[in-house]
This record gives structure tokens, sequence and C-alpha cells, in this order.
């Protein structure tokens, strides 16, 4: 789901960043796309680490989150978010209207504010490298509040998998079958498996001072959101590593909602230690859309997942596997990791 922050109080440095068990902090300075440059979504929380862009086609915008050069119907490229937590793909208002798109049905959207009636748009095809997908009636929001030219959505990805390398900086879509062996091996890799929620995967193990939580895989958000039901958990396990303090989460259609944010102490997703998680929690639409609003639940925004040397994201066989980093530390300037799991915790 794609949201962007914005400060309403100088509130940066109460926020450790997440860990694996321990890590350093280094400067942020992120790079901008190399595609048509979105309109700003507003001032974004950026983790206190940098991440060197993604090699073309792939590239990381302002806020981390990780975007594909997709051909509209023959033109373009535009810069598309790839968002494994939303469920529609969705394309730019002005984006469409400028390639003159036949527009279809409105449509009733959640969002991380709440829900709004949207015009959508018949895309004949979107073409990436070597991938065809196939033609979508895309929901429209306004350029400026997605921060792209689009979002490519899980309704495009629920019969591919998706295999992140932060080691390499890049990033594959790639096609799958059932049964299908994880490309990530290693011996030091966690895999999770997970189940299926209107398209997107909910990790089956993952838990607050052993209290069960629901955590997605959430490419399209930079940082990590919880529903006011892991908050009170939080509060009730005193598991927050700072005090609570107000913050705003701007939506896709522009509504600034109010949020709190702290650091989580500790979660752990079978058997792999997140230490000092930064998380502001909302109680959003998004949330009841996906039965989740009465359970505590957590969207793992680009923040985390860049702790890891590659992950893959795997729909078709409902599985997310996590490589572990090698070693505690990585080079700084770049980003950072720890590595250590507590077997037979």
């Amino acid at each position: 789901m794609t949201y962007a922050f914005r400060r309403s109080v100088p509130l940066a440095l109460l926020l450790a960043a997440p860990a694996l068990l321990g890590a350093s902090p280094a400067p942020a300075d992120p790079s901008p796309l190399s595609a048509t440059p979105p309109i700003p979504t507003g001032e974004s929380i950026a983790p206190p680490v940098i991440v060197v862009p993604f090699i073309e086609p792939f590239d990381l915008d302002a806020s981390r989150r990780m975007s594909v050069q997709v051909m509209v119907g023959g033109k373009g490229p535009f810069a598309f978010l790839v968002d494994t937590g939303a469920e529609r793909t969705v394309i730019a208002r002005e984006l469409a209207e400028r390639l003159g798109l036949a527009e279809g049905a409105k449509l009733r959207m959640a969002t991380i504010g709440g829900s709004a009636t949207v015009p959508s748009y018949r895309v004949a095809a979107l073409q990436m490298a070597k991938l065809h997908l196939a033609a979508v009636e895309a929901p429209a929001f306004f350029g400026r509040h997605l921060g792209a030219a689009g979002l490519i959505g899980v309704d495009m990805l629920e019969e591919r998998r998706v295999l992140i390398d932060f080691r390499k900086e890049s990033m594959q879509i790639l096609e799958t079958r059932r049964r299908a062996q994880p490309i990530i091996r290693d011996d030091d890799a966690i895999i999770v498996t997970a189940r299926n929620s209107a398209g997107r995967l909910i990790l089956s193990d993952a838990r607050l001072n052993g209290k069960r939580i629901d955590v997605i895989v959430d490419t399209g958000a930079q940082t990590s959101v919880g529903n006011m039901a892991l908050k009170k958990l939080v509060e009730t396990m005193r598991a927050n590593r700072y005090p609570f303090t107000p913050t705003i989460l701007d939506a896709v259609t522009g509504e600034a909602v109010s949020a709190t944010q702290t650091s989580i102490k500790r979660i752990v997703i079978n058997g792999m230690d997140v230490n000092n998680l930064p998380i502001s929690f909302a109680d959003g639409q998004a949330f009841r859309a996906l039965g989740l609003h009465e359970r505590p639940a957590l969207l793992l925004g680009m923040d985390s997942l860049s702790l890891f040397d590659r992950v893959e994201i795997d729909f078709p066989n409902k599985r997310v596997v996590f490589d572990l980093p090698d070693a505690a530390s990585r080079q700084v300037g770049q980003r950072f990791a720890a590595n250590m799991v507590l077997r037979g915790t």
C-alpha cells in the first residue's frame, strides 16, 4: 500500500532504525528516479540508511519504494511502483488523460486513510522489460499523491514471484509455478509460509512478546504501519522503545491521516529477530478491507526489507524467503544489517 509520511514535529531522531539484532546508522541520502520524475508527495521520514539505486530498469524513489519502467499501450516508459500491498494495479490520472485512455467504471477503493470512489481507465497492455502483463481496468489517483506514474499491484503479480536482491541492487519479476522450489536456498535463508487475503500474502508465524501478529510484506511502503490492535498490544506489553508521538500519513487520495509513531523493541518472524522497528499506527480502512482491523497487524515496509541480502515473494506458492546477511554489519553509506537467528527459540 502506498502512502507518504509527513512530520508534524521533528521526531526522526527519536526513532532507531530497524535491525536484526543490532546495526550502525548512517545518514540518509536517497536518490531520485531516473525515469520521469514523480511529483513529490510531501516530506518523508527516511530511515537513517542509504540504499544505492537499483540498476536500470529498476530504481528506488525518494522514499525508497521500488519502481519499474513500464510501457503503457506501447508508449513510455513510465515509472510504476511495485506494490505488493496493493490489491489493484493503479494508473496516475494525469498519465491516463495524456494517453487518451478510455474511462471505465467508478471504483470504491480502501486506503490507509479511509475509502474513496475514484475513476478507472482501460489499459490495453502493460509491458515491463520482457514481461507482458494483461489488459487491466486500472483505478486512477493523482500522480502527485502516488509519487509515480502508477502502481503494479498484486493483480499483476499473483501468478509470479518477485526477487529483490539488495546486494546486487536489482529486482526481478519472474514467472513461477505451483510447488516450484525457492530461488533462494542459502543455509541461512528463512522460509516463511503465508496465507492469501485479497491477493496479499500474510505471514503465518510472526510474534510480538509471544503474541501472534499478522505481517504483510508491503514493497509500496517506505516504512512500516500497524493497526490500532497492534498499538494496543504494544502498549500492553510495553514493547515500545520510545514514547508514542504524533505524526501524519499522506494517503494516495491526498488525505492527511493522523497517526502515532514509535519503535518496537522486538518482533520475531519464524525465529528471526527484527529489533527497533520504526512504526506508525493508524486506524486505516485498508486493514478493515483485509479483515485485519481486530487482530494485531503490520504492513512491513522497505526500511525493514532492505536489511536482508535478498527477499523472494512467491505468490502462487504462498511463501516469502528472507536471505539473512552473512555478517553483523554492511558497508557504511550503503545499508546495514545484522545476522543472528536464535535457533530453537
